[in-house]
């Protein structure tokens, strides 16, 4: 009992404080700030005997799974695109990769591996294993999970950053729970990251386009 008390203690000052009080910290912090979750968690991991280390990656699971989180991407890019539309207008559309190609590059192939990795890693790998004792049915896991992810995201002040990231926690969530992959639901989660900011909804996740814009100018 005392331990699960513990981990609520723990979830709370990890998923709930720490974006809170990061939603109040200069921008530049928030990079460093997920690097750093991602090590802490990573090593509370890997220092868990009762942690099967082949979630950190697990391919052959990536490989049965993609076919599925390939489907799922056709449809949301397609709401992306509708919602693209919908808020920026036609003239906005992939206005990234049209104006800056250079800068559109660097965000579609760093973006997957310092922002995206490490976020599944928190939010997925160590989240289901770390409080599976708290959350056992895997609805409320994935519920908690989309919720707690997109809250992290009142770090970009703007509502619908956060709805969308709401949704896509819920695939996120629901493609670890199926795989336990970190490499599939990291592939899925950037397939949709890349062409959020291709299609010209970037401007509401802006940290990492302005870190790659001040790096090529």
């Amino acid at each position: 009992m005392r331990e699960v008390r513990g981990r609520w203690v723990e979830l709370a000052l990890l998923f709930v404080v720490g974006p809170l009080a990061l939603s109040f910290a200069p921008r530049f912090l928030v990079l460093p700030a997920i690097l750093a979750g991602c090590a802490t968690c990573l090593a509370l991991l890997l220092l868990d005997p009762s942690f099967d280390r082949a979630h950190l990656w697990a391919a052959p699971a990536a490989r049965r799974g993609f076919p599925r989180v390939l489907a799922r991407t056709a449809v949301v890019w397609a709401g992306l695109l509708l919602l693209a539309l919908v808020v920026r207008g036609r003239a906005a559309l992939f206005h990234l990769p049209r104006a800056r190609p250079a800068v559109w590059l660097g965000v579609v192939l760093l973006y997957p591996i310092f922002s995206v990795y490490p976020q599944e890693i928190m939010y997925r790998t160590f989240f289901f294993h770390r409080y599976a004792r708290i959350f056992r049915q895997p609805a409320t896991r994935i519920v908690a999970n989309a919720l707690l992810f997109g809250w992290a995201h009142l770090i970009v002040h703007n509502m619908i950053a956060v709805l969308l990231a709401t949704a896509g926690g819920l695939l996120f969530a629901s493609t670890y729970e199926r795989a336990r992959s970190t490499l599939l639901v990291t592939v899925e989660h950037a397939l949709y990251g890349d062409f959020l900011f291709s299609v010209g909804l970037g401007g509401m996740f802006v940290t990492g386009v302005r870190v790659v814009s001040a790096i090529v100018g």
